[in-house]
């Protein structure tokens, strides 16, 4: 239904915020909240359904675990990408900046599902994901400037939830794809077309669904009129407004105020370094090297096991098919079923890159599962340190009886939970709104998420050598990380007073 405001003649001139407000809420927001969820959900098939594939491909691409362990960072240092891709948005436009890294993500990813050797998909992916994960954040700006404050956190809180599907998205199509059994050689390529290169290419798809669907949608009225198109702003509300049922000609908003609109100019470096330098000067500095520190526990430990945990759980359900049944913690299990080189000293491959039906199953239990427990963890947002600590704890204590345990299904599931450091991402991200002013809030977020994207990319190698040389150790050592996170959680606000 759309909203209305009688106004006399003379008040045609609005804030940005009422102007969008009364283009009304309907069909056209729709469209947005769909495209939107599309592409965030798209990010992370891209980045985190790779996991799976380099499970399923070590065979044709001849991988090691060094190769795996190589290759799964590689989505990570696309990451680093995100401060020029956000200049660019800034300066180009959003609608333009989704429409390119949607569109080379999307072909670079389907390219990648031809690589002959590890070597050219590694190349790919890099550049890929270079592209494609500027559009996660980049959808929550244009979701959010295209949306009225009524429906605002709403909409996020929906695109979200959907991002968080995906682990169940991917091992759903998976479940479909990888147990068919077709084998086309190509010879003038060098490959043999398999499953998983199926399914790398439909996993892909998302991504170009999401460019078509942004080449339908508007810029954002709100980057058009910060910088000065404040005709061409107009006409895009107007637009919006016919969409959502009205008539463009009926549409109130004549101009809109510029209390909002564009920003001083400054040169680009001093622009950072007047933006970036108060973080980390007293009185800030603390809080940063705390929240920092919180953010990275969440996304690094979450991000590292869920980038290994196809192969993982893969091998571990592969020792119970192959008759292994005496009591063996989760590390033997795991260990005992990996191929330390993928080519022995006489040069005679031997390789099974089979996944087993059981590995599906988990992985769609383990994403409908942590879908479900986020969105009941928003729900006690008001007790968020209390959620914090225990989103430490939690992981912290199945890391160290998943090598405790000996009955095999729950040590899997005591492996599984380890991944909910996730939920915490949300909850520390919130401290940063609390405790920054507004002018630093957006870019401390977001050089918090990049540190921590640092720590995956890293991470991610180091657990792959460290879990077939020492696993039991390496499983103690991240639990001790995650329980850092606790004492540091108790140096936040208390609860009490951040409600009060």
């Amino acid at each position: 239904m759309l909203q209305e405001k009688c106004v006399e003649p003379k008040e045609a001139e609005f804030t940005y915020d009422e102007a969008v407000e009364l283009a009304g809420h309907g069909r056209y927001n729709h469209l947005v909240l769909v495209a939107c969820s599309v592409i965030s959900n798209a990010v992370a098939l891209d980045m985190f359904a790779f996991g799976l594939i380099l499970a399923t491909a070590s065979c044709d691409l001849q991988l090691g675990i060094g190769h795996i362990g190589l290759l799964g960072s590689i989505p990570f240092a696309g990451l680093l990408f995100a401060f020029p891709w956000g200049y660019y948005a800034d300066i180009s436009g959003r609608r333009r900046a989704l429409l390119l890294s949607c569109s080379v993500g999307f072909i670079m990813a389907a390219v990648g599902s031809l690589s002959p050797n590890w070597q050219t998909l590694l190349v790919m992916k890099l550049v890929g994901c270079s592209f494609s994960t500027a559009s996660f954040s980049l959808t929550m700006t244009y979701l959010g400037e295209c949306t009225g404050n009524k429906h605002r956190s709403q909409y996020m809180f929906i695109m979200n939830s959907i991002n968080l599907f995906s682990e169940a998205v991917t091992f759903m199509l998976a479940l479909v794809i990888l147990p068919l059994t077709f084998n086309i050689p190509i010879p003038w390529m060098g490959i043999t077309y398999r499953p998983w290169r199926l399914l790398t290419l439909i996993l892909a798809i998302p991504l170009g669904v999401g460019a078509v669907m942004m080449w339908f949608l508007h810029e954002s009225p709100k980057f058009l009129a910060n910088r000065g198109y404040n005709d061409t702003a107009l006409e895009v509300l107007r637009k919006i407004f016919d969409v959502n049922g009205g008539r463009k000609d009926e549409y109130q908003v004549k101009s809109i105020s510029k209390s909002m609109e564009t920003q001083n100019k400054e040169p680009f470096w001093q622009s950072i370094v007047k933006q970036t330098v108060p973080i980390f000067k007293p009185p800030l500095l603390w809080r940063t090297i705390q929240l920092f520190y919180l953010m990275m526990l969440c996304c690094a430990m979450n991000n590292i096991f869920v980038m290994w945990y196809p192969t993982i759980v893969n091998s571990f359900f592969t020792s119970l098919s192959y008759g292994v049944v005496e009591e063996r913690s989760f590390c033997d299990r795991f260990v005992s079923n990996l191929t330390a080189d993928p080519i022995s000293d006489t040069g005679d491959w031997s390789c099974n890159d089979t996944i087993t039906p059981s590995t599906l199953y988990t992985g769609i239990i383990t994403g409908f599962f942590y879908t479900g427990l986020n969105l009941s963890v928003s729900k006690l947002a008001k007790w968020r340190r209390s959620v914090l600590l225990t989103i430490y704890l939690i992981p912290g204590v199945c890391m160290v009886l998943t090598n405790v345990v000996k009955e095999p299904i729950v040590s899997l599931i005591l492996f599984a939970l380890v991944q909910g450091t996730a939920i915490g991402i949300g909850v520390v991200a919130s401290y940063f709104v609390d405790l920054y002013p507004t002018s630093y809030r957006a870019l401390v977020t977001s050089l918090a998420l990049m540190t921590a994207r640092l720590g995956s990319l890293s991470g991610i190698n180091i657990i792959g050598h460290a879990m077939t040389t020492n696993c039991e150790m390496t499983f103690y050592c991240c639990a001790a990380l995650v329980f850092s996170g606790v004492a540091v959680t108790l140096l936040l606000p208390s609860d009490r007073k951040s409600n009060g």
